[in-house]
């Protein structure tokens, strides 16, 4: 999904609320390697209710686990992943094309 791509941001709903969670990416998504990658650059966030006061933004705090880099065999379920697991994507869907499972 994202292989290939530098600059990138993940932003998501939480389902049944009014909450928007994402993260930034700074490096250059790599889908031929299963490893984490360094930087200081990216941070998470959650945007809530509608009300800026009660959003949060979180910063690398380990940067020798920023960002985990899963290889193309896992990328069918899982999408990006920040720190350990602070913030991942995964799907039994089929590769994040559906919102819901049917």
């Amino acid at each position: 999904m994202c292989h290939g791509h530098a600059g990138t941001i993940m932003v998501a709903k939480v389902a049944g609320t009014d909450e928007i969670v994402g993260g930034y990416n700074p490096l250059t998504w790599d889908n031929s390697t299963r490893a984490y990658m360094e930087t200081n650059d990216s941070f998470i966030f959650s945007l809530k209710n509608g009300n800026i006061q009660n959003s949060i933004l979180s910063r690398v705090k380990d940067q020798s686990g920023a960002l985990s880099y899963l290889n193309s065999n896992d990328q069918n379920i899982y999408g990006p992943h920040f720190g350990n697991y602070e913030l991942a994507m995964k799907s039994n869907v089929s590769n994040f094309t559906k919102d819901k499972r049917s």
